[in-house]
């Protein structure tokens, strides 16, 4: 017996009787930010618009999904005829559906990032795109406002704020057509490109404080340590410790990928940091002399010394895969947790 509705209507009656006219539609569109890394960093994929709205604007690849069409194939039709690349992996990151977000009218958007290997194919415009330009991307967070700076044809800068967990609001668009530089924003913090937002080492290093207190096992201290900075500190992928063991650092307690059992003080940015006694910053790794890879993937390092009586005997290192991902400020709040740290294993 078929099942009726509140009006006393079959299924198939209630289809005869529907009109989708009657409700109001959006558009269905795919939009892709490839990326490529390269030795000055990771570039992103932007077209120049050949048509309007946003004539003569930079977007990303994309464009309506048709009937009977997936929006994941639309994805891939469009970037092949914009930009002639296909074949790539795309992987979703998320959906778009801000009122106002396309001038045409009510528009939703799913965002796609890709990835480029270095030795790809170069793009070529195609479709309603006028030109192709790869911009190096650099992200800076500055009072809860982020800001990506693109550089290539041309050089601009974009700003956002946080809008919920995974979420942007566009402050200033910096010229980029409808709110693509939102699903940038999510692509890059998907994939991990993005800088992190400043750490509140205040509240860091009291929670240190309180995890130490009282517990006398320094290598659990260090432990809990490295797994604090870990969860706490956004865009790693390494933190730990090395420990001296006459004129070499052993590897000590860690998160992150197994590393360099040991290091001498003559070589790498450990070895500078208790070789000299001194906090080494270092903005990209590969133009620090002697840098041992221990991670391929890291790009920026920050090493602390732990000091006992005035002498070295440690280095608090954490590593990134991002270039410039550690401030002064990250310097100041990492050396405040290793003089905590001291205290709390003194008995190694």
């Amino acid at each position: 017996m078929d099942l009726l509705d509140k009006n006393g209507l079959t299924e198939a009656e209630f289809l005869a009787k529907y009109r989708p006219g009657d409700w109001p539609r959006p558009s269905v569109t795919a939009d892709i930010a490839v990326f490529r890394e390269t030795e000055a960093g990771w570039k992103v994929l932007l077209i120049r618009r050949g048509g309007h709205p946003f004539l003569g604007k930079w977007a990303l690849p994309g464009g309506f999904s048709e009937p009977g069409e997936t929006v994941d194939k639309a994805a891939a039709r469009e970037l092949r005829e914009e930009t002639s690349l296909e074949g790539l992996s795309l992987q979703p990151v998320g959906f778009f559906s801000q009122p106002g977000r396309d001038k045409r009218g009510w528009t939703m958007s799913e965002g796609f990032a890709a990835l480029l290997p270095e030795d790809g194919p170069a793009p070529i415009a195609g479709d309603d795109a006028r030109e192709t330009g790869w911009f190096t991307l650099d992200s800076r967070w500055d009072e809860g406002v982020l800001s990506l700076i693109f550089d290539g044809p041309e050089r601009f800068e974009a700003k956002l704020t946080r809008d919920g967990a995974c979420a942007f609001s566009i402050l200033d668009t910096g010229g980029l057509a409808f709110d693509h530089a939102h699903i940038i924003a999510r692509a890059m913090e998907k994939m991990g490109l993005i800088q992190p937002e400043p750490t509140d080492f205040v509240a860091l290093n009291a929670q240190l404080s309180a995890l130490v207190e009282g517990v006398p096992h320094p290598l659990s201290n260090l432990s809990n340590a490295a797994a604090l900075l870990w969860e706490a500190v956004g865009g790693l992928n390494w933190a730990g410790f090395y420990l001296m063991e006459g004129d070499r650092l052993i590897l000590g307690p860690f998160m992150g990928k197994p590393a360099c059992i040991e290091i001498p003080l003559t070589r790498g940015v450990c070895g500078a940091a208790a070789r000299t006694d001194a906090t080494q910053l270092v903005p990209d790794v590969h133009a620090f002399p002697g840098h041992i890879a221990c991670d391929s993937a890291s790009r920026s390092e920050i090493v602390v010394p732990l000091r006992r009586n005035g002498q070295v005997f440690g280095v608090l290192d954490m590593d990134s895969p991002l270039l410039h991902r550690f401030t002064e400020a990250d310097r100041a709040g990492l050396e405040a947790f290793a003089r905590i740290l001291e205290k709390a294993v003194e008995g190694l």
